[in-house]
């Protein structure tokens, strides 16, 4: 028996009424983000109520906050139940609040260093030992491991290269020039790791953002050390810098538009 469509509306008019086109609409529906209330048996023709246009202005909208079609299908399969939903939303908004105070930095005229406390987001990634203590070596060093890691045809993540420095110098408030290891650190996709990746588990951490030339990396690492002594700090690991914005982020980039990220794990 036919369905009386007369209250219902046609996937055009739900369409236009969300400012969609009829293949996005088509597309929740494969997606499993939308079923239409009705679907005449003959014709095929799809029919939407209220109910469907308010699920479809929820997609978009959740959509544009960043959530994938797992992550929103998800909700509506708990009975809108939102905790999963905020916590992701609120580690989006830790990454956009990092990504803030690298730019208010790099957008500054000449160096600048910025401390904070921060939660630290659990990596992937690969690594290679090595050892020394200038920036030219570890720079070279990054970039070398770098291209192999492409040449390996790993999947990288957006995340930016590190190291991790097994220093303890910048907690005495020196800088010494004896060599030491450091791991060059290039970040894979979690799901598409090679065997031989590592993963560093989210942590708290102290943070040091420092941008300029690297005239200024030793101040970075001195600063890190009185940080850490006046806050009453204990580390929990070993330091990583992380290089957001660095030689091999591009030919074009001033080195006074440098940026790095020392971080240093702490016991909660």
């Amino acid at each position: 028996m036919e369905k009386d469509t007369k209250k219902l509306y046609q996937i055009t008019e739900a369409a236009r009424a969300c400012g969609l086109s009829r293949s996005t609409l088509m597309r929740m529906e494969e997606r499993g983000l939308l079923t239409p209330a009705y679907i005449a048996p003959e014709s095929g023709r799809r029919y939407y109520d209220n109910f469907n246009v308010a699920r479809i202005l929820q997609v978009e909208k959740f959509k544009a906050m960043g959530l994938s079609t797992e992550e929103i299908a998800d909700y509506f399969a708990r009975g809108g139940e939102a905790s999963e939903l905020l916590a992701v939303l609120e580690n989006r908004l830790r990454d956009l609040q990092r990504s803030v105070e690298e730019m208010r930095l790099r957008a500054a005229e000449g160096p600048g260093i910025s401390v904070q406390m921060m939660t630290l987001p659990a990596v992937t990634f690969l690594a290679r030992r090595c050892e020394g203590h200038s920036v030219d070596e570890k720079t070279a060093a990054m970039y070398d491991f770098y291209g192999e890691c492409v040449r390996w045809g790993c999947t990288l993540s957006d995340e930016p290269i590190f190291n991790i420095q097994q220093r303890q110098d910048f907690l005495s408030g020196r800088i010494d020039n004896t060599p030491y290891p450091y791991y060059v650190c290039v970040p894979v996709k979690p799901g598409k790791a090679d065997a031989d990746a590592q993963t560093l588990p989210e942590c708290r951490a102290l943070s040091v953002l420092y941008c300029g030339d690297y005239s200024g990396v030793d101040e970075m690492w001195l600063t890190m050390g009185r940080e850490v002594k006046a806050r009453g700090l204990t580390p929990a690991g070993l330091p990583r810098v992380l290089c957001i914005v660095a030689p091999y982020t591009g030919r074009e980039i001033e080195t006074k538009r440098y940026c790095s990220r020392l971080v240093l794990p702490v016991e909660e």
